[in-house]
């Protein structure tokens, strides 16, 4: 069919009287009814509340080693700088080689439990950790403790398929906001540990720190398996303890289908060489690379900058609470505004721009506020980014295989950029190398954004031409009756959030 480019879409719908009826872009912006909004409610308190305990438990032992390496564990198992950093950047191995399988996986077994028996053993290794004794050893848990904390990130695409479109963003805050206060949990767990449990029976601190952070994950993850409902399309079928009414689980299956989703698709291998081929893929993963660098290297490296900055050791595990504080603000702020007004785009150039100061501010300074308050601006800004690219990267795309896919090439960016930056903050106490590469990788995921923007707002304005025309002789694009699994994005009635 040929379109009359010369034409305006105003034109089109100027001069049609069924455009309303023929268009079938779904509207997610309407008033949810009581039972509904009750639904939801249901929803929030048990899928959201378990998923981000499961993420809480995810950063606090990922990120414990940071803690342990003030309290001494270089010393106490007798490995260099060097040796530290290349143990940092096999957790992202692991991590980066088993997030497309997890995600697969996903729709094979049921969510309670892939999502916790996946706790359980990253509770375990964080637990092993306590008893290693070799350089080796440590190297080898670090990638098994990547590897099963890749399937916790496979939470959002379990979200999708439970929220509409612009509800995922605020869920997705709400799964995601434990990282910045396990953060700050961290920091305070490791300040009494060593305070109070230095060579307790025999053991030193940092052991410590590792047995009391692993052991409540391993208890959280058997909690999840016991309460976490299956997917959508499995509730409606079997009834699940908090959602026991008919019309209930009908909504839900509804809700499924209306947020572009085919219940009960498995994996198709032709969505994978789709997203692959993609431009958006990549470059929306070049935007969550960037904005999940910065969560990475300031999760880890945190208490060395503070420490650097000239701290005693004690008094580091408290200030790095400071910036995780800025970050337990602004992410859940930053994602329920962008969710109300239904944008993506704008939000997380806003939050790389706050980013970009940050680094500025520790690159040009040597004043302790003047850091502390760079890694407050950078912490501000990485949090509530790493939802909102995270969920334009799920909600730009449909069809199970390729959203995971898609979804599995921004994580393998963030994997990379993470591995990335444990090489490049080795020269204290400055660390010019490091922040200046973070500021430019942060300054061309602004540049990918802007792109991702036009690209997007030119091909919501073709679609709607076309629908325009279709409409204007009062018939229904055929396509449209076809589903998201068969044309994923490409559908007629998909458009992008910009």
């Amino acid at each position: 069919m040929e379109i009359d480019t010369e034409k305006t879409i105003d034109e089109h719908i100027e001069n049609s009287t069924v455009l309303k009826e023929a268009s079938r872009v779904p509207d997610f912006k309407y008033t949810r009814s009581p039972q509904e909004r009750r639904l939801i409610w249901k929803q929030d308190l048990l899928i959201v509340s378990l998923l981000a305990g499961c993420f809480f438990f995810a950063y606090l032992d990922r990120t414990q080693i940071g803690n342990a390496r003030i309290m001494g564990l270089e010393a106490g198992l007798g490995i260099s700088s060097s040796q530290y950093f290349n143990v940092l950047m096999m957790f992202y191995v692991g991590y980066m080689v088993f997030e497309l399988p997890a995600a697969l996986i996903l729709r094979y077994l049921p969510p309670p439990v892939v999502f916790g028996f996946s706790v359980v053993l990253f509770g375990v290794i964080s637990c092993s950790v306590a008893a290693v004794h070799s350089y080796g050893v440590l190297m080898f848990l670090r990638v098994f403790l990547g590897l099963f904390e890749a399937v916790v990130q496979t939470g959002n695409l379990y979200l999708a398929h439970w929220y509409y479109p612009n509800e995922v963003g605020t869920r997705s805050a709400f799964f995601y906001l434990p990282a910045p206060i396990a953060g700050a949990v961290g920091g305070l767990i490791a300040y009494g540990v060593q305070r109070n449990l230095e060579n307790s029976h025999g053991i030193p601190a940092w052991r410590w720190l590792f047995i009391i952070e692993g052991a409540p994950t391993i208890f959280w993850g058997l909690l999840v398996v016991a309460l976490l409902p299956n997917f959508p399309e499995t509730v409606a079928k079997k009834r699940h303890w908090l959602f026991r009414r008919h019309n209930e689980r009908e909504m839900i299956l509804q809700r499924c289908k209306t947020a572009r989703n085919e219940p009960g698709s498995k994996a198709k291998s032709v969505q994978v060489w789709l997203a692959i081929k993609d431009p958006k893929s990549w470059l929306q993963a070049l935007v969550v690379g960037a904005v999940c660098l910065n969560v990475a290297a300031f999760g880890t490296f945190l208490p060395t900058f503070i420490q650097l900055f000239g701290f005693s050791a004690l008094t580091t595990q408290v200030y790095t609470i400071i910036p995780y504080a800025f970050g337990v603000v602004t992410l859940p702020i930053g994602n329920i505004l962008a969710d109300r007004y239904d944008k993506k785009g704008v939000p997380t150039l806003i939050c790389l721009g706050v980013c970009l100061i940050g680094y500025i501010l520790l690159l040009s300074s040597t004043n302790k506020v003047v850091l502390i308050a760079g890694c407050c601006f950078v912490s501000a800004g990485a949090y509530p980014a790493v939802i909102l690219s995270s969920a334009w990267v799920l909600i730009s795309n449909a069809g199970y295989t390729k959203r995971a896919t898609a979804w599995a090439i921004a994580q393998i960016f963030i994997q990379c950029y993470s591995i990335i930056s444990t090489q490049v903050y080795t020269d204290p106490p400055r660390f010019f190398k490091g922040h200046g590469t973070l500021l430019g990788l942060n300054a061309l995921g602004v540049v990918a954004v802007m792109i991702t923007m036009w690209i997007f707002d030119r091909e919501n304005k073709r679609r709607d031409i076309v629908a325009a025309d279709f409409a204007a002789r009062g018939e229904i694009n055929p396509d449209s009756n076809r589903s998201y699994e068969d044309l994923c994005d490409k559908h007629p009635d998909f458009r992008y959030t910009l």
